[in-house]
């Protein structure tokens, strides 16, 4: 059976919004220092760091790789943190590209608590949750006076055609 949607196609996506972030905040870099409590970060840039260092730590976990130093990744710039989208998009399509001789359906430790998961349902988090919190982000940004300026919808991206 095909269910029609594979992660490749939700990786693009996913990367073509953040590449549009990436562009925005290089507009309106002054808003990474805006106060911000989502996912207990304090600053837009703490919850971008986030967002990032959490597709980052699934993207080691699929690949069998230890957990990031996180405290060490660099930051302090946009583009040091959107590097961190990048690298971590890159070891996922590396994944993916070899995932023909991986077990998609063995459950893996994640790292926290007893929790275990199918690389499959790790990647479907680490997409999902860059989505949600990227919803919560355009949010925030359009209640302090910011416009992004594009609808955020996949169906007006270029994924999946």
């Amino acid at each position: 059976m095909n269910d029609g949607i594979r992660f490749s196609e939700l990786l693009d996506y996913n990367a073509q919004e953040t590449a549009r972030w990436k562009e925005w905040f290089a507009k309106h870099p002054d808003a990474l220092a805006l106060p911000c409590d989502i996912a207990r970060a304090t600053t837009v840039a703490e919850l971008l760091f986030h967002i990032f260092a959490v597709e980052l730590n699934f993207a080691h976990l699929v690949r069998g790789r230890p957990k990031p130093d996180f405290k060490a990744l660099p930051r302090a710039t946009p583009e040091e943190l959107f590097a961190i989208h990048e690298n971590a998009t890159r070891m996922t399509r590396e994944f993916l590209l070899q995932s023909e001789t991986i077990s998609w359906a063995e459950p893996v430790s994640v790292g926290f608590r007893d929790i275990k998961a199918t690389r499959r349902k790790m990647l479907a988090q680490a997409m999902l949750h860059s989505v949600h919190h990227r919803a919560q982000l355009a949010a925030l940004l359009r209640q302090r006076g910011y416009e992004d300026g594009w609808v955020h919808d996949i169906l007006m991206s270029n994924a999946l055609e």
